[in-house]
């Protein structure tokens, strides 16, 4: 190992692949410089052959800034959609096992744990659309490289599905927007009142239900 000291302080130098490496150690104990030296000879090792110093990943409550700002600006002319993710993001934030600690660190029996407590006074689809946010969150920070593996987050089930009536303008407009053969098919489904379903699935094979 090479130091030398250059007024009250010791620096290092080596040659790393042909490169020469000098820094000071802002140390005046060459035990210490010398330490230095090592870690730096390690850590530049450990990058060239691919190993690096794992990054130590945000707080979800800091990450959560980040997350609607990225809402924000990628849906600036859907502004339900940003309320949406505002309003689901700030129950999330609620739970504190979720919001105070690193991303990294919110693994499936967190998940759960924050679906007890939801559910005890709210309903499956309230939940699913929290948990759909977390999961969308959490798939952001794994592309963005902030964690490693994106927790399984699995959706309640027994959500009540809504059904929605086509009124009359509505069907006019729907109607005036389709080409064919969409057009036909829209007049045959409005006319006959066919649905997705089993029933309506017996009765075109000609069959009883």
């Amino acid at each position: 190992m090479s130091i030398f000291k250059r007024g009250s302080v010791y620096w290092y130098h080596f040659l790393f692949n042909g490169e020469h490496i000098q820094k000071s150690t802002k140390q005046g104990n060459p035990r210490t410089a010398r330490q230095i030296e090592a870690a730096h000879r390690t850590s530049l090792a450990k990058g060239e052959v691919g190993i690096t110093e794992r990054k130590v990943a945000p707080l979800f409550s800091v990450f959560a800034q980040r997350f609607i700002a990225h809402v924000e600006t990628r849906h600036e002319n859907k502004p339900q959609t940003v309320v949406f993710y505002a309003s689901k993001l700030s129950r999330l934030l609620e739970f504190a096992p979720i919001a105070n600690v690193r991303i990294d660190r919110i693994e499936e029996g967190t998940i759960e744990e924050y679906v007890v407590a939801r559910r005890a006074t709210v309903g499956p689809a309230t939940v699913n659309r929290e948990l759909a946010t977390l999961r969308r969150m959490l798939r952001l920070a794994h592309e963005w490289k902030e964690i490693q593996r994106v927790p399984r987050i699995r959706l309640l089930t027994g959500e009540r599905v809504r059904d929605f009536v086509l009124s009359r303008k509505q069907e006019e407009i729907y109607l005036a927007a389709c080409r064919q053969p969409l057009y036909d098919i829209a007049v045959l489904m409005l006319e006959t009142g066919l649905r997705i379903g089993g029933n309506n699935q017996s009765r075109m094979d000609g069959h009883n239900p």
